[in-house]
């Protein structure tokens, strides 16, 4: 690429991400973690992968960044791209999920195959050992 199309696509990403920073130039590491947080997504996102997998994707970013993610993400989903999120934030979970696992202790405790119908107190069960759908007949050991 050549340095103005480098330089082009940075700006462009500094602006539509809401990166604080002196200039493009400015050294990453130089950033706050929320920064830091939105340029890592800012180079993933703009590749436009098939394939994306996330993790804690609004961890550190104010709650404007946080929204902006998320409806990138949507716009990522519903242009084909299958996403797998991980993320101990039971709103988020909610709010972007098609379908949810649950883990506990390393093993799956649950599947929902929609999250429309899903509360916080349910995934809680779940995540804190509560309950666990192989032991209620939800998932055999094949699965």
């Amino acid at each position: 690429m050549s340095q103005v199309k480098i330089n082009e696509l940075s700006e462009k990403l500094v602006e539509d991400f809401a990166i604080s920073c002196d200039s493009i130039n400015s050294t990453v590491r130089m950033l706050s973690g929320g920064n830091m947080q939105k340029v890592v997504i800012a180079r993933e996102f703009s590749s436009e992968p098939n394939l994306i997998v996330v993790n804690q994707p609004t961890r550190g970013v104010d709650v404007g960044s946080a929204e902006s993610i998320y409806r990138r993400l949507l716009r990522m989903r519903d242009d084909g791209a299958a996403i797998l999120m991980v993320s101990s934030d039971l709103n988020e979970i909610l709010e972007l999920s098609d379908s949810v696992i649950v883990m506990y202790e390393g093993e799956i405790a649950a599947y929902f195959e929609s999250s429309k119908s899903l509360t916080e107190e349910e995934l809680g069960y779940y995540m804190l050992g509560i309950k666990n759908q192989r032991n209620d007949g939800g998932i055999s050991h094949g699965s």
